[in-house]
């Protein structure tokens, strides 16, 4: 009993301290030493370098700076430290960090390297990776990152370009575009009417489209910019000769400082006021040279531009009759892979075939598609022997040794053994048929009892033949009177404004309802003008010149409308007119007065 309690007992220990090997081992895979520097600064820029190291257990120790290499040190190390405290799931962790950082500026023009940093994490030792800083000659930013050039105008801030890994090409050759903003020293809050190429005459595709644009320090023309990633994208060219790649634009919210025209003083830095001004930026086109592919590809060329490889296989190496298998066919490499079609195939007749599966794995990236794509041949061989496939040719345009490669598989044997006359094979879902033929019997069975059927009158000497050509001359001869009555209406200009006179009206009556619902004084009282005189022109199919008191009145005694309906309008327009150009009369005057309109429009359409 004793022996097994201690047994137990040593076996606790032994998983607490295996508990406690896998913890320690996951608390140092969660360490990490790392450093954060500007890639590009200005000769005389002061600029920070700060090492950081991140651990959630132990203590950080011995500290070994770095070997600066030439950068004249002003302050440091200066030590800082945070916690970070989460919960996810109900499960809690908390992160510490602790920096040292140092003030440093360089003198001259050149690359610095900066050499590995060390420190202590519990009981390991982390090292910082080496780094670059590259120190251009150029104007020295102030302690907010601005340049202190007052006069500078926001066009000299900002740039658009768009660059392209290569200006010659051949058909189908990957070209990749770039599209970058670059800031010189204004601060950017936001981007309107942007306008990206269509690239016409490519077949292209977005690799890269940053949600949160982030701005790096970049060296461009001896000049330290803050440069943002905007789009990239994968062109295959289609066309040859020389294509040119549109321009692309957008407007930039720029916030810039609002200068003052009296004396400057102390103070001006820190209180001055900033205005947001737009500035749209160009970038400049771009023209790619596009030759032909050699002349002479062999037949097995499928399209392919770049560097590949081929391999093909079946899929077992012997099966039975009728049992379903497949030709697999795999292509890798880096180019237009997307783009290349599935090589030829010679299968024996003696197997059916079917339509070839697609798979495609493939990574987009700044030289290109790379990655593999499987073609499958599924078939099914229907007699038994040993059969041999004619090799499976693959042809590519090498770029690098510009002329074509063609890869071969060889010979490929696959044993087909006996199989059941009945049996019948199941393709995989997706899998088109081509042929179908009868597994069970040679000849398909004939009937020997035929069913004949007694034949029926023609229609030759049915009332039918003659009723049906009368009917179609009559319903031609309707829709000729139709089409004729239709375009003499739309001929008739005048009679279709008379028509139309009443529907323009009311369109016009909503928008002055409108206004009067809004409390819109003038705005209902222009409408309920517009609306009357509209009518009465196109009612009464007079020229608005000649929309006087008295020809109205006489062309609405002529049609036999009252002495009171004229009058009424007569009231009703000198309402409108003088209401243009008085004080608001309330939105009780302006309810009566659209209810008297609506009304007199109404008798005058009765």
């Amino acid at each position: 009993m004793i022996k097994g309690r201690t047994y137990i007992r040593f076996i606790r220990n032994a998983a607490a301290a295996l508990a406690a090997v896998l913890c320690g081992i996951a608390a140092a895979a969660q360490n990490s030493f790392t450093v954060d520097v500007p890639a590009v600064v200005s000769t005389g820029e002061i600029f920070r370098i700060v090492f950081s190291a991140t651990y959630e257990d132990g203590r950080v120790s011995d500290f070994t700076p770095p070997e600066f290499g030439g950068m004249e040190v002003l302050a440091g190390p200066i030590p800082s430290s945070s916690t970070s405290f989460q919960s996810i799931n109900g499960q809690s962790s908390t992160t510490r960090t602790q920096s040292y950082t140092y003030t440093v500026r360089i003198g001259k023009e050149g690359k610095y390297t900066i050499g590995q940093a060390s420190v202590k994490i519990g009981k390991e030792t982390c090292r910082t990776e080496q780094k670059t800083v590259e120190a251009v000659k150029g104007e020295v930013p102030d302690q907010s990152g601005n340049v202190p050039d007052r006069n500078r105008s926001a066009r000299e801030d900002l740039m658009l370009r768009m660059s392209v890994s290569k200006t010659s090409a051949v058909v189908g050759e990957p070209v990749t575009v770039t599209l970058k903003l670059y800031v010189l020293s204004s601060a950017i809050s936001g981007f309107e009417d942007v306008r990206f190429p269509t690239f016409d005459g490519f077949w292209s595709q977005e690799t890269d489209a940053p949600q949160n644009i982030q701005f790096v320090r970049e060296n461009y023309n001896g000049k330290v910019y803050n440069s943002a990633l905007l789009r990239r994208y994968m062109l295959l060219p289609q066309q040859t000769g020389e294509l040119t790649i549109d321009p692309a634009e957008l407007v930039c919210l720029l916030q810039v400082r609002a200068e003052s025209s009296g004396p400057r003083s102390v103070f001006d830095d820190f209180f001055s006021a900033y205005q947001t001004i737009r500035k749209r930026v160009t970038s400049n086109p771009v023209t790619i040279k596009v030759s032909p592919l050699p002349a002479g590809a062999p037949s097995s060329f499928t399209g392919g531009v770049g560097s590949f490889e081929m391999t093909a296989g079946f899929g077992a190496d012997s099966v039975s009759a009728h049992e379903a298998t497949y030709l697999r066919v795999a292509v890798s490499g880096s180019g237009n892979i997307n783009l290349v079609d599935a090589p030829k195939v010679a299968l024996p007749g003696d197997f059916e075939t079917y339509d070839v599966r697609k798979t495609e794995n493939i990574t987009t990236g700044d030289a290109g598609a790379s990655g593999t794509i499987v073609f499958e041949y599924p078939f099914i061989p229907r007699a038994p022997g040993v059969f041999e496939v004619d090799p499976v040719e693959f042809t590519y345009y090498d770029i690098a040794s510009g002329r074509y490669r063609t890869m071969s598989s060889g010979p490929l044997t696959i044993k087909v053994g006996e199989g059941k006359g009945t049996d019948a094979a199941v393709m995989p879902s997706g899998v088109g048929k081509r042929s179908v033929e009868s597994i069970g019997k040679d000849i398909r069975f004939i009937s020997t009892e035929p069913r004949l059927k007694k034949a029926g009158r023609m229609m030759v000497a049915s009332p039918a033949m003659y009723v049906v050509p009368i009917l179609v001359v009559l319903a031609a001869a309707a829709v000729w009177i139709l089409l004729g009555r239709s375009m003499a209406r739309r001929s008739d200009v005048a009679g279709t404004r008379n028509r139309k006179a009443l529907k323009v009206a009311r369109a016009r009556l909503r928008n002055a309802s409108s206004f009067l619902r809004q409390g819109l004084y003038s705005a209902f009282y222009e409408e309920l003008h517009k609306a009357i005189h509209g009518y009465i022109s196109d009612k009464l199919m007079l020229p608005v010149a000649d929309l006087t008191r008295e020809r109205i009145a006489e062309e609405l005694r002529s049609r036999g409308k009252d002495e009171a309906v004229v009058k009424e309008l007569n009231d009703i327009l000198d309402a409108c007119e003088y209401a243009r150009y008085a004080p608001s009369s309330g939105s009780e005057a302006m309810a009566d007065i659209y209810e008297r309109a609506v009304k007199v429009i109404s008798q005058i359409e009765s």
